[in-house]
C-alpha cells in the first residue's frame, strides 16, 4: 500500500419556451441511460465531453429560442446571464446556475430562458469556444432536477426542468442549498490553473438527495478544451476531468460502510495520503497545481462526514469490530489517475519525452471460512512513471534546439512501486487473532547527462525491499 502510512495497533477498544421539450427529455433520457453503467464505478468515470447529455445541451440553440416564443423574462436571471454573455469559461455561469437552483423555493414549474447578442468583437475575442453545464439531482422521493446551461456564439440558454412530481418544499430547500456548491464548483474550473473544487457536491442532504451528477464541457469547434464528470450517491463517488495539461479520474467504492473508520481517523488517513503525494510529485518532479487538484479531489471523494456517529452494525460485508477497523486505513476502497500531457521539449530527441503519471489505489476483501473464523485484507498500491530534464547549470535556462551546443542536459527517468497489505485474522467466535502487516518497495531512478548531444553518464539508483510481521492478539488457549 503506502510507505510511510501506518495506523496504530488499538487493542480490545428569459423566456419561457415549451418548444425545447425535446431537447430537455433528451437530456433526461441521457441520464436514464446511463444509470446502468453508473452502478460500475469504472464505467462512469468519463470525459463529459464524450457524453450524450452533453451533446443533448449542445444541441439547445439561443438564437431559435429567444425568437420562438415571446419573452417572459425573470429579471434577476436575465442579470446574470447578461453578465455571462460572450464568455467562453464555465465559471461565468457560476451565479447564473445558482440562481436558477435558488428560483425552485418559489417556482417549481420548469424554466426556460435564452438571450442572444454577442458582439462581432466579443464572438471573435472568444473564438469559437462554447460551453455547456449540466447538473441532475436525484430526490428519494422519486423526482429528479435537471438544470441545463449553454453559451454558444448566438447567445446563452438555461434551462430547468423536473422530471417526475413537483418538488416538496423540504426537497426543493435540498437541491437550492447546493446552488454554493455548484457555484464554488463552477467557478474553480476558470482558475489558472484550473481548481477542482466539488467538496460541496459530495456534502449533499443525504436525507433528502439520492444522487447528484454535473458535467461540463468547454471545447472549440469538435475538440474539447476541458470536461470535467462528477458523480455522488450512496454508494460510489467519482471524478474525471481533462483539460490541455492533464487528465485525472479518481473513484470512491462507498458501498462497504464498514471499511470507513471515524471522522478523525479519515483526516489522520488523508493527511498521510497528503504526505505521500507530495513525496510522490517531488520524486517524478510533477506540477504542483495538477497535484494540488488530485489531492483536493482526493480529499472530497474520501471523507464521510457523519463516520463519527456510524456505527457497524452486522450482516454488512467487512464487518469488524472497532479494534479491526483501526487496523485499517479507514477510507473507502478506492482508484486514482493522474496523467500529465506529454512533451517533447528535445527537437533533436523528440522520443524523450517530459512526463508525468502517477497511480494508486486501496481495495479490500474478506474470507469467511466454515468453522466461523475470518480473514479481512487491505491492500493499497501506487505507481509512478515520470520522465524530464534539467539544465546542467541551473542558472542557465534550458533551451533545447537541434543545434548540438544547446545539448547539455540531464534527463530523469523514475518508475516507482509501492505496495502495502494489512491482513486481519478473526477467529470462530469473532475475535481479532491477529494482525499481519506487508510492505513492497521496487523502485528505480535513472539520471542520464548529456553534454553536446552526447551521453558522457549514467547512474542507476534502485531501491528494493520488503517487510512483513504478524502480531498475535490472543494467547494459545
Amino acid at each position: 500500500m503506502i510507505r510511510g502510512l501506518s495506523f496504530a495497533l488499538q487493542l480490545p477498544s428569459v423566456t419561457r419556451v415549451n418548444a425545447t421539450t425535446q431537447v430537455g427529455a433528451a437530456v433526461r433520457a441521457a441520464s436514464s441511460n446511463n444509470a446502468v453503467a453508473n452502478n460500475n464505478t469504472s464505467a462512469k468515470v468519463m470525459f463529459g465531453s464524450q457524453t450524450s447529455e452533453i451533446s443533448a445541451v449542445y444541441s439547445l440553440s439561443p438564437k431559435k429560442m429567444s425568437t420562438g416564443v415571446a419573452q417572459q423574462s425573470n429579471p434577476i436571471i436575465e442579470g446574470l446571464m447578461q453578465s455571462a454573455l460572450g464568455s467562453a469559461s464555465v465559471s461565468s455561469m457560476a451565479g447564473l446556475g445558482s440562481a436558477l437552483l435558488g428560483n425552485l423555493k418559489e417556482n417549481r414549474g420548469d424554466f426556460t430562458q435564452a438571450l442572444t447578442g454577442v458582439s462581432t468583437d466579443m464572438g471573435a475575442s472568444a473564438g469559437a469556444n462554447k460551453s455547456a453545464v449540466t447538473l441532475s439531482i436525484a430526490t428519494k422521493s422519486g423526482s429528479t432536477v435537471h438544470l441545463t446551461m449553454t453559451q454558444q456564439d448566438n447567445g446563452i440558454a438555461v434551462e430547468v426542468k423536473t422530471e417526475g412530481e413537483a418538488l416538496n418544499d423540504d426537497d426543493a430547500a435540498a437541491v437550492a442549498n447546493l446552488g454554493s456548491a455548484l457555484s464554488k464548483a463552477l467557478s474553480g474550473l476558470g482558475q489558472q490553473p484550473p481548481k477542482l473544487d466539488i467538496s460541496g457536491l459530495t456534502n449533499f442532504d443525504s436525507n433528502r438527495l439520492k444522487s447528484v451528477d454535473l458535467k461540463t464541457d468547454i471545447r472549440n469547434g469538435d475538440d474539447s478544451l476541458q470536461s470535467l464528470n462528477f458523480h455522488a450517491d450512496d454508494k460510489a463517488r467519482s471524478v474525471a476531468y481533462q483539460d490541455g495539461d492533464y487528465s485525472l479520474k479518481m473513484s470512491s467504492d462507498m458501498s462497504k460502510p464498514a471499511l470507513s473508520g471515524s471522522y478523525g481517523q479519515q483526516q489522520l488517513a488523508l493527511k498521510a495520503y497528503d504526505d505521500k503525494f507530495d513525496k510522490a510529485r517531488i520524486a517524478g518532479n510533477g506540477d504542483r497545481g495538477q497535484m494540488e487538484a488530485m489531492k483536493s479531489v482526493f480529499r472530497a471523494l474520501n471523507t464521510t462526514r457523519d463516520a463519527e456517529s456510524a456505527k457497524v452494525t452486522t450482516g454488512q460485508n467487512l464487518t469488524l469490530d472497532t479494534s479491526g477497523v483501526s487496523q485499517l486505513s479507514g477510507l473507502n476502497d478506492f482508484s486514482l489517475s493522474l496523467v500529465q500531457t506529454e512533451k517533447s521539449p528535445n527537437p533533436l530527441h523528440e522520443e524523450e519525452k517530459d512526463r508525468f503519471a502517477y497511480t494508486a489505489s486501496q481495495s479490500s476483501e474478506e474470507q469467511t471460512r466454515d468453522d466461523g473464523s475470518k480473514t479481512v485484507k487491505q491492500t493499497a498500491r501506487s505507481h509512478l512513471s515520470a520522465a524530464w530534464h534539467e539544465a546542467i547549470d541551473p542558472s542557465i535556462p534550458l533551451a533545447l534546439n537541434k543545434m548540438k551546443s544547446s545539448q547539455n542536459y540531464f534527463y530523469h527517468l523514475v518508475e516507482n512501486d509501492e505496495e502495502n497489505t494489512t491482513t486481519l485474522n478473526y477467529n470462530g467466535r469473532g475475535q481479532l487473532a491477529s494482525v499481519g502487516h506487508n510492505e513492497q518497495v521496487n523502485n528505480r531512478s535513472t539520471v542520464q547527462k548529456y553534454v553536446l548531444g552526447k551521453l558522457v553518464d549514467q547512474t542507476v539508483t534502485p531501491e528494493k525491499y520488503a517487510n512483513s510481521n504478524v502480531r498475535s492478539l490472543l494467547g494459545s488457549a
